[in-house]
């Protein structure tokens, strides 16, 4: 938290409210004669007999250890490490101080950065007890700068949420990885005194990207025969357009050898600010496939897929070692396929779809956990009444979806990662909704979408070295150590695919390779990688090969 030490040292000068320091004319009389004057009259050379302390105006906030019983029972435990044994001891101020210190590490060490227990002036009664108070130090105000496309508010969204509330580090720490998590925009905070006594004003300097918007091109041999081996892709994001901290994005690909297939890509969030980490989302995609060449090109085949979809994702835990987030869609699918001038199906369905997403570091083992989970329920089925291309499917159906993936650190230059991928579903499904086995994504020495079922599951172990043998070795791209610069990889593949009606058996499905990725992320963030793999089982791809199979893909990011 930048200047922070800058900004307690400050709010501590404002801790102890005027009148606990300086007496005004009115009540110096009484305070000359208190046995606790104010600060600046107190001195080391007196001493005073006390019983106890008391200690007031302490909140109540279980979950970080703090509530009056809690603060008095530290209190107690100083004192009676003072006292030792005797019910009545004689203190100097000094001493005193220290149990009121006692209280405040109390509050620091909870997360109350810029919390004091102090003794205010007194005059002890009879019990001899001393009364410590604490300032809790509470938000005050929330001001931006440098902000030019954001709006202020869409910014300080997070902070104001505190506005009122005593300031623990823990809360100011995730309402800024909310504020960061805004696209475009990198934010850093400065605590300063408040206007009010006891308040703590919170300054968020934002820092915009040099443009709003991220453009991507690229390419890649991701499709098939049938729909187009190569495949050109443009994409651009739009940050923050309306200064909401909303996103705007769109994407292109285009097949070629041969041109037959399409796929474009529209997409919209919007943050709603009375909710930290809430957003709603409006999404819409479409596919076309009219294949033109091959054996299949006198048949005709062509087709749309377009699927439109809204809902809203919620960061409900944002810390910088657990992040969860839920997620809600609303989705319209349809699939129509056509041969000849005829149709052979238009599967049309609405589908809600309820997710949960984590991420932790694990700091102990040095690694990083991604989990994601969710369950499809098919609400109406809205096809046509003849379907020649999956006759037998369930017009309802329910299906539940989990992937996992395991990032562990080695070394500074060596990882592995385990991936899980898998579907469930008693159902009898479409294409559009079965689990699909091959490509770059799955089982790698086999095509696209190689296999389909109701049920499957794909796994992988990849382990990643950079640049092995010269990672520190200065590279000619500016100097730059290979280890940025160049990854290698070894990885094995399985998977296995399901009917659910048990109509057709099992299909099992292994491979082995070898990739590369290389970067020079000073030219436009290029990358690009390759992978080989082989099949290491009896399985033999439906497009009949039987050799190594490559796949690649460039990418730049202007």
């Amino acid at each position: 938290m930048t200047c922070l030490a800058a900004a307690v040292s400050a709010c501590l000068l404002l801790a102890a409210p005027a009148w606990a320091q300086s007496p005004t004319d009115a009540t110096a009389a009484a305070q000359s004669a208190a046995a606790v004057p104010a600060m600046k009259d107190r001195t080391d050379a007196v001493t005073l007999q006390v019983r106890g302390f008391r200690v007031r105006d302490v909140g109540h906030y279980p979950e970080a250890g703090i509530d009056p019983a809690r603060m008095q029972a530290v209190a107690d435990a100083a004192f009676a490490e003072l006292a030792q044994g005797q019910p009545v001891v004689a203190l100097r101020f000094d001493q005193l101080q220290a149990v009121a210190d006692a209280v405040t590490r109390a509050y620091r060490q909870a997360g109350f950065i810029v919390s004091t227990a102090y003794l205010p002036a007194q005059t002890p009664g009879p019990d001899q007890l001393i009364e410590i108070r604490v300032l809790e130090g509470r938000i005050g105000q929330i001001s931006v700068q440098g902000a030019a496309r954001y709006r202020g508010n869409a910014l300080s969204a997070p902070l104001r949420q505190l506005q009122g509330r005593p300031l623990r580090k823990q809360d100011v720490d995730t309402a800024l990885l909310y504020a960061r998590d805004l696209p475009g925009v990198s934010v850093s905070s400065v605590l300063q005194p408040g206007q009010k006594d006891g308040e703590t004003d919170v300054v968020l300097v934002a820092s915009e990207a040099a443009r709003p918007y991220v453009i991507t091109l690229g390419g890649n041999n991701y499709g098939t025969e049938l729909t187009g081996r190569y495949r050109a892709q443009a994409g651009i994001t739009w940050n923050s357009p309306l200064g909401l901290g909303d996103v705007f994005a769109a994407n292109y690909a285009y097949s070629l050898v041969p041109r037959q297939s399409q796929i474009g890509a529209l997409s919209y969030g919007l943050p709603i600010g009375s909710v930290s980490g809430l957003s709603a989302v409006i999404g819409a995609s479409r596919s076309e496939l009219e294949v033109r060449n091959g054996v299949f090109a006198r048949l005709g085949l062509k087709g749309p897929t377009p699927i439109v979809y809204t809902g809203a994702d919620w960061k409900f835990i944002n810390t910088e070692t657990l992040q969860l987030q839920g997620s809600a869609r609303y989705l319209r699918e349809q699939s129509k396929l056509s041969a000849l001038g005829m149709q052979l199906s238009d599967q049309q369905f609405d589908v809600a779809e309820l997710g949960l997403s984590l991420r932790r570091t694990d700091l102990r083992w040095r690694g990083v956990d991604l989990l994601q989970g969710s369950v499809r329920q098919s609400l109406r089925d809205r096809s046509a009444p003849v379907d020649q291309i999956s006759p037998g499917r369930d017009s309802y159906f329910t299906i539940a979806r989990l992937a996992y993936t395991r990032l562990q650190y080695l070394t500074r230059t060596q990882r592995l990662y385990f991936k899980f991928n898998g579907q469930y579903s008693d159902d009898t499904l479409t294409p559009m909704e079965q689990f699909a086995v091959g490509g770059p994504d799955s089982v790698r020495a086999y095509p696209v979408s190689d296999a389909l079922g109701d049920r499957g599951y794909y796994t992988a172990l990849e382990y990643h070295i950079d640049a092995p043998g010269f990672a520190d070795a200065a590279s000619p791209f500016n100097g730059r150590p290979w280890r940025e610069l160049l990854e290698l990889d070894v990885f094995a593949d399985h998977a296995r695919v399901f009917a659910a009606n048990g109509r057709l058996a099992p299909a099992s499905f292994d491979a082995a390779g070898v990739g590369l990725t290389f970067r020079l992320p000073q030219y436009a963030n290029f990358e690009w990688r390759i992978s080989a793999a082989l099949p290491t089982g009896a399985r033999a791809a439906s497009d009949g090969r039987d050799d190594a199979r490559l796949y690649t893909r460039f990418g730049f990011t202007f």
